[in-house]
């Protein structure tokens, strides 16, 4: 019942959550991600991998290798796609101007976007920006590239501005229109217009013509007519409704499709672990139904994703499609794997403990902290955290669990202690001084002189546990030592044996277990 309670008071948390990535540093996760795929952090000099649920940030450079493509989603719900042998610099992400509008730029340095930019908000603006020129939307689809002086846009819907020059002329493009060049750019009404196929194709025929213009409009109109013949041999289509439901039975995806290329693949893929068998099966050019299951295997980690991505390829045709993934976590055959508790570190003086909950990224449970087996805290958590505890004066014994929606558990438990510094003294009984006038004994009778020093040590827990050691020096020399577990009391009564005729000076020193020192001295001087 407690489980269900606080994951009800989370949700008004939960639903704000993608509202606030606007005013944080990241903006954008990957949703898609086949091949090889990099990226360069800003002021880092190593390149990491990327995976589907990884963050995108401000000023992010990503590049990727052939036949990759990476699909990211920005927090507005607008995509961007990134093609093959590209390499993208996140300039700006939802810069805000301070005044309620946002500024993004991406700087595509090689290769071409796919884009679905949502519908700009007030004065925002969502930017392309190539080596010749800049692409500003408003709210449409498309792609954009350039490399080596050349430059190419297209719409399947909207609108948007090209802007060669910072003063230069503003040009418009809009839907079913590609516009592309080098020094000069041509506007064409074309079939194709926005397909992301036809980028590679627009792309080629840029290289291959070199700023050749009539040479250039004549074979991008070709690649069009290509483009569409081969469009219509060579397509897929899916039928399975995204979000698609994942729990024990995992899920299927069906769809249809059309190839004439005995090469043709179509295959369905689940981040880098899982990627399916060719479902293009028959290449006659006639319609056929594919269908995959992909069943539960939490082994490979499948779960963790949070959508798949099917990919088509025929004749020069290319194309994919993401189906988002609702995963079931509380169904225990897709949420095998349990959460991991790791103690990091403890301060016995500051009283403080760190530990880590790892394997939740994406699932939901009840982290709970048991101090000496009676339940103290209880909260609900949605991803991997690092936690502090705070620890009760002494030493306890603490336990932290998880337990996640499908019933997984992890425990970790250890004895700490606790010692913040506090002053305290020693109180000796008697004079700090103290002369003994004793008769010297007749001869042939031993001159023993005894006395007991006697002191309380007045620590404020009144508890020899938090001591670390104490110590008895006579004339500089330790005449009684104990540490920790030795001692067992806060009072003491040493006998003494003393030497006639001078001092004999006793320092006590007690150590604290937070460190704190006190001192004490005591002197008897027999005459």
């Amino acid at each position: 019942m407690a489980y269900q309670k606080i994951l009800v008071r989370m949700l008004p948390l939960l639903l704000i959550v993608p509202g606030l990535a606007l005013a944080g540093s990241d903006v954008g996760k990957v949703r898609q991600k086949v091949g090889s795929v990099a990226r360069l952090k800003v002021n880092k000099d190593v390149w990491d991998s990327l995976k589907v649920g990884s963050k995108i940030y401000q000023s992010d450079f990503i590049r990727t290798g052939m036949e990759a493509i990476l699909g990211i989603q920005f927090t507005d719900g607008s995509t961007v796609s990134i093609g093959e042998n590209a390499e993208v610099e996140m300039s700006n992400l939802f810069e805000s101007d301070g005044k309620g509008a946002f500024r993004t730029k991406l700087n595509i340095r090689k290769g071409f976007v796919d884009f679905d930019v949502k519908k700009q908000i007030k004065e925002s603006t969502f930017q392309f920006k190539t080596g010749t020129a800049t692409a500003s939307i408003r709210g449409t689809s498309g792609f954009v590239g350039g490399e080596d002086g050349a430059f190419y846009a297209s719409l399947a819907t909207g609108k948007f501005d090209i802007q060669q020059k910072d003063d230069g002329p503003v040009m418009p493009v809009v839907a079913g229109e590609t516009m592309f060049g080098t020094d000069s750019l041509i506007t064409l009404k074309l079939a194709s217009s926005g397909k992301s196929g036809f980028a590679t194709k627009v792309k080629k025929v840029l290289q291959e013509t070199k700023g050749d213009v009539n040479k250039m409009v004549q074979a991008v109109k070709n690649a069009d007519a290509e483009y569409q013949k081969l469009a219509a041999q060579n397509n897929f289509t899916v039928k399975t409704a995204s979000p698609v439901g994942v729990c024990n039975d995992g899920f299927t995806i069906e769809g249809t499709y059309t190839a004439n290329d005995s090469k043709a693949s179509l295959v369905v893929k689940l981040g880098d672990s899982y990627t399916s068998d060719n479902l293009a099966r028959m290449t006659d050019g006639k319609s056929h139904p594919f269908t995959v299951k992909i069943p539960v295997n939490d082994a490979n980690r499948l779960w963790n994703e949070t959508s798949a991505t099917v990919l088509f390829k025929s004749a020069g045709v290319s194309d994919s499609k993401t189906i988002e993934m609702n995963v079931n976590k509380t169904c225990s055959a897709v949420n095998q794997q349990a959460p991991l508790i790791k103690f990091i570190a403890y301060d016995s003086i500051a009283c403080k403990m760190q530990a880590s909950v790892e394997n939740m990224q994406d699932d939901a449970g009840i982290l709970a902290l048991l101090v000496d087996g009676s339940s103290v805290t209880e909260e609900a958590i949605t991803k991997n955290v690092l936690k502090q505890f705070k620890l009760n004066s002494g030493v306890h014994s603490y336990g932290i669990s998880v337990k996640d929606q499908a019933g997984n558990e992890a425990s970790l438990e250890k004895k700490l202690g606790c010692y913040p510094v506090k002053r305290f003294n020693i109180e000796v009984f008697g004079k700090p001084k103290e002369q003994l006038n004793v008769p010297i004994p007749p001869k042939d009778y031993p001159d023993n002189i005894v006395r007991t020093l006697q002191f309380k040590i007045k620590s404020p827990e009144n508890d020899p546990v938090f001591l670390y050691k104490v110590t008895i020096k006579r004339n500089g020399k330790i005449i009684l030592q104990e540490t920790l577990g030795q001692i067992q009391s806060l009072d003491y009564q040493v006998p003494l044996e003393l030497t006639r005729g001078g001092q004999n000076k006793f320092d006590i020193e007690v150590i604290h277990r937070s460190g704190f020192v006190a001192k004490a001295k005591k002197i008897f001087e027999v005459q």
